[in-house]
């Protein structure tokens, strides 16, 4: 009987032709940003409103009072407000979003969940309210706002991911950069595996806010988890164990973060701590040891149950001697318009400002050859030697 499927009569062919010929349907129009025009005002102590538009993420507007009100009024209809907070969230949001509602306000967005929030409005308006809602001060870092239209790239938008492929365990925010270079681009950004950071010492705000930058424009969407452990280097994993209030809280927390995002493969720290830093060694030795209890429901019986088990199929870490691999971060990558990992990775790392004003800088392989690495664990086989993180792991969709 042939092909009953739909086939388009000469009206609908030239039609399609003609939209290819144009490049496809209309892209939607940036937004413009129109911050500049805004005026600020709020029911605080505090009235320097240009710290909320400084650009400086190491500074911030503090919205002191208890249920702490901020006005933001613009000549032109606003159709998105992007707003960069200091604090660490938790588990209440942090702030009600509101437009005008007849004689008062209604709230149409919460923030809290991220760092960072992007909020479309659905009806441009000329004014909004900012109440904050939880339990400590609101510190807001940077506001942004446009008219109507797709946020610019580098608006952050992210999303929770329940199950990753691939999950990069660091010491610090910027490590993910020095110790791994393309990593995220490459896997990441342009072949699109889910890739989970996850990051130990989450030290201050600033920082924080600086990771995000970074891990986004590696082309990962997906929100970083920060495992809560203080700033100090023990030197040795049995003394950073100790300040990090003992090995058995520190086991648990990676234990729960792997049951939480179930990685195919796990990537970290060196065991020597590349430079020799504690936080790093210690990265490196709570993974192997993690990997030994997280398919057990006798270790950490409450992640478990909250959960599940899980077990990895590879640990590789870096600059580990045995069954090496060395990554090609020199491979043009289409996602980010043929720049290759080395230079999507190097300005990535101009998002950690603190740790460039320090004269910390990005090494294309340097002392510490950030495309080596070794397959410490597997449970598919080992590696053909193709240079691939992901050789012999199959993902789900």
């Amino acid at each position: 009987m042939g092909n009953k499927g739909f086939r388009p009569g000469w009206m609908g062919v030239f039609l399609l032709m003609l939209i290819l010929a144009l490049g496809g349907p209309a892209a939607a129009e940036t937004a413009a940003e129109l911050t500049g025009s805004c005026s600020f005002d709020s029911n605080g102590k505090t009235k320097d409103y240009e710290l909320l538009t400084d650009g400086e993420l190491k500074t911030y507007f503090p919205m002191r009072e208890k249920k702490a009100e901020m006005t933001i009024t613009c000549p032109e209809p606003m159709g998105g407000i992007y707003i960069m907070t200091f604090d660490k969230y938790g588990k209440d949001h942090d702030y009600d979003l509101q437009v005008p509602d007849g004689s008062g306000w209604k709230t149409v967005d919460r923030g809290g969940e991220y760092l960072v929030h992007w909020h479309p409005l659905e009806e441009p308006v000329t004014s909004v309210r900012i109440v904050a809602t939880g339990k400590e001060r609101l510190r807001i870092a940077e506001i942004r706002v446009f008219g109507p239209g797709e946020p610019p790239p580098e608006i952050q938008r992210w999303e929770t991911l329940e199950k990753c492929d691939l999950m990069l365990l660091t010491a610090h925010p910027d490590d993910e950069i020095l110790w791994f270079a393309g990593l995220m681009p490459t896997y990441g950004g342009d072949r699109g595996y889910r890739l989970q950071v996850a990051v130990m010492v989450p030290t201050g705000g600033q920082r924080k806010l600086e990771l995000l930058g970074a891990v986004w424009h590696c082309g990962v969407r997906y929100y970083p988890e920060m495992l809560g452990f203080i700033d100090k280097n023990g030197k040795t994993p049995e003394k950073q164990y100790q300040l990090w209030r003992g090995k058995n809280r520190v086991i648990g927390r990676v234990v729960e973060v792997i049951r939480k995002h179930q990685p195919e493969v796990l990537v970290t720290h060196g065991e020597k701590g590349e430079y020799g830093h504690g936080a790093h060694k210690t990265a490196a030795d709570a993974a192997k040891t993690a990997l030994k209890q997280t398919g057990s429901t006798k270790k950490f019986p409450d992640s478990a149950k909250k959960y599940g088990t899980w077990e990895i199929k590879k640990l590789y870490l870096h600059e580990y001697g045995k069954n090496p691999i060395e990554c090609d971060w020199s491979v043009p990558l289409a996602a980010f318009g043929g720049k290759t990992g080395y230079e999507v990775a190097a300005e990535a790392f101009q998002f950690h400002g603190s740790q460039v004003r320090r004269d910390w800088e990005f090494e294309v392989h340097g002392a510490h050859d950030n495309a080596s690495f070794g397959l410490f664990y597997t449970a598919v086989g080992n590696d053909s030697g193709a240079g691939d993180l992901m050789e012999h792991i199959t993902v789900s969709e």
